[in-house]
């Protein structure tokens, strides 16, 4: 390249330049479409390498996924009635915030919920009796290992995003998505992703929705075009990535010797269908409007969740924190928190059911709480517990979804998870056993020995696969 500035930029062995790419190249292959991006600080990643890892990304549309982490360790034990190696119920739940056997219970997405759960009582806040009808609800019981004294806990590996992308759950425009704590404790299991772009604000979809849409199926290049620039980008090291990413005027320099303002490709359009507060839909859904601000939480969400349906996005995940909520006093605020995840998961349910979409829900927690021993369902949580639940739910509103169990893994007598299951100690088996699941409802089970290697045999996934289409 001329540009010695660009040059500059790029300065380290290996470089742009060695790729011997000519302006008329460059314009040819659509660099100046992810020049423009520049204008996006933080989502170049997210446009240069969307889709590159993908083993099949063509074909019948994937369901959509999207992924609620309770950030903190939910007990969720103290809403989803747990049960043993036979299905039958505990002889006490007095540990698990339930207090002893025998209390109400209620059915809901097929599985059975305490009548004094506020996580079901959040869901069935916001989700129609017949939305739930046509969704089904399994539970992983797994030892995470708790956080106190600074312990990490043992669950680290519950983003699929990775193999997700490589199944074929590949945005239009878009790879994953994150609203939330940074800081959470999940990273990739079996691949990593392409990229994922951190929401604030709707604005940081926005911008690359807009710019990335050149990529996307809407004309402004062809499928030859699209193939030299997949290639032109895969010929990039990572660092060079990362040197267009942190510099502000890289790319604007690239498009300089390419000689195209930046404007033009801004002039040729953006994505639509991406924000949430003008689809009435959404706006019934989650209370929101054209007015709500672009960084209000509620807007982000809605976003994540309706881009995911539409496809716009390759996967959702949606962080919420403060559920590290053993503490002396009174049950309120934990109660409070549950009611709140249960409204996130019935707002997912019910857009998908009025847009007429499929989704898959995992809802994932680093650990959970044990409660003062107590034969009342009011008892505080007092400390953390290594026992903990993990939720796969899936719709579909034609009702086509079937379960064939609510619960992989079970607790024991004495009210702790069960070590020596499949799903018990191992983190991976976990991930692979709710991969399996996805998998199966996408007709892909053929797929899983290359997404999870070195996890469940045949025999192990026909244990753990509990969702199934009618």
């Amino acid at each position: 390249m001329k540009n010695d500035k660009l040059q500059k930029v790029l300065d380290e062995k290996t470089d742009l330049s060695s790729l011997k790419l000519s302006r008329r190249e460059l314009l040819e292959t659509g660099v100046l479409s992810f020049a423009a991006r520049v204008a996006v600080p933080g989502a170049v990643t997210s446009i240069l390498t969307m889709g590159s890892k993908a083993v099949a990304a063509e074909g019948d549309p994937m369901i959509p996924f999207v992924t609620l982490s309770l950030s903190g360790g939910a007990a969720l034990h103290g809403n989803f009635v747990v049960k043993d190696k036979g299905g039958s119920l505990l002889g006490a739940y007095t540990k698990l915030g339930l207090g002893k056997a025998g209390f109400a219970t209620e059915k809901v997405m097929g599985a059975d919920f305490a009548s004094s759960s506020q996580l079901h009582k959040g869901i069935k806040s916001v989700a129609s009796t017949a939305t739930l009808g046509k969704a089904r609800l399994v539970a992983l019981c797994t030892d995470t290992a708790n956080d106190t004294n600074g312990q990490a806990a043992l669950r680290p590996f519950y983003d699929l995003s990775g193999p997700l992308e490589r199944a074929g759950l590949v945005g239009k425009v878009l790879p994953g998505v994150h609203q939330g704590a940074g800081a959470e404790n999940i990273r990739p299991v079996f691949s990593s992703p392409n990229s994922s772009l951190e929401l604030a604000s709707l604005d940081n979809m926005f911008g690359a929705l807009n710019y990335s849409s050149v990529l996307a199926d809407n004309g402004i290049l062809n499928a030859k075009q699209k193939r030299t620039l997949a290639s032109f980008v895969s010929k990039m090291t990572k660092s060079q990535v990362a040197k267009l990413n942190s510099k502000n005027d890289g790319l604007k320099l690239a498009l300089q010797e390419a000689g195209v303002k930046s404007g033009d490709i801004i002039a040729a359009g953006g994505a639509t269908g991406v924000d949430p507060r003008k689809d009435t839909i959404v706006q019934n859904v989650y209370k929101i409007n054209t007015a709500t601000a672009a960084n209000n939480a509620t807007a982000v969400t809605a976003g994540v969740v309706y881009n995911a349906l539409n496809g716009n996005i390759a996967h959702g995940r949606i962080t919420l924190g403060g559920y590290d909520y053993h503490s002396p006093g009174v049950r309120t605020a934990a109660d409070a928190k549950d009611f709140a995840a249960g409204v996130q998961i019935g707002n997912m349910l019910e857009l998908a059911s009025q847009m007429n979409k499929q989704l898959f829900i995992m809802v994932t927690t680093d650990g959970a709480c044990s409660s003062e021993v107590s034969d009342t369902s009011s008892s505080i949580w007092s400390s953390d517990y290594s026992s903990s639940l993990q939720f796969i739910i899936a719709f579909d509103p034609r009702g086509k979804v079937t379960s064939s169990g609510t619960q992989i893994g079970h607790y024991l007598t004495d009210q702790s998870v069960d070590t020596s299951t499949l799903v018990g100690s191992r983190p991976d088996y976990v991930a692979a056993a709710i991969l399996a699941n996805y998998l199966n409802l996408n007709y892909k089970m053929g797929m899983f020995k290359q997404l999870a290697p070195a996890t469940l045999q045949a025999d192990d996934v026909e244990k753990v696969v509990k969702l199934h289409v009618a």
